[in-house]
């Protein structure tokens, strides 16, 4: 039994150390807003590398795993978020943003009725074309870099905090 989606690829989570977690994931900018002549908001953008930063907290009663988790350290991290993509009408495969964890693909129409799919390297296939946008929802294996992390513990409660700060590769 896991006691969390959350996978970090450095080894397992002590058990209790886990529950709860809470992920944050949002955009790393790859550019900046700047308002032109007319006050118009631009922004623009200097490269196409899109990245992820994520922020992942939880209390629980042990704190996880700190022998391979440092500032600098690599680490691959099987998401709790989920991430969507659509298929375009007509269409019948998209290439994932990202690699998934296994097991987390869903396939929906607008209505959340599941949609019969296969999946062959990081490809999602239908296997017939639909009239309408099709949903792909996926928790994503990212690949980052430790930029900070803490610990916490509450004496009196018996509860371990902790807090991880990753930036994708």
């Amino acid at each position: 039994m896991h006691e969390s989606s959350l996978i970090l690829g450095i080894a397992g989570l002590p058990p209790e150390s886990a529950r709860n977690c809470v992920q944050e994931l949002f955009p790393i900018p790859s550019g900046e807003f700047k308002k032109s002549i007319n006050g118009d908001l631009l922004f623009l953008e200097t490269t196409e590398r899109k990245r992820y930063k994520s922020i992942i907290t939880c209390r629980d009663v042990n704190s996880p795993l700190v022998d391979r988790i440092w500032i600098g350290s690599q680490i691959t991290l099987g998401c709790i978020q989920n991430l969507w993509q659509s298929i375009h009408p007509g269409s019948v495969e998209v290439q994932l943003i990202r690699p998934a964890v296994e097991g987390s693909i869903c396939v929906v129409n607008n209505f959340g009725d599941p949609i019969k799919f296969s999946t062959s390297d990081n490809q999602v296939k239908l296997y017939k074309s639909y009239e309408d946008v099709i949903f792909v929802c996926f928790r994503p294996w990212l690949t980052m870099c430790v930029t900070d992390f803490s610990l916490e513990t509450d004496e009196w409660k018996m509860q371990c905090g902790w807090k991880l700060v990753l930036e994708e590769i």
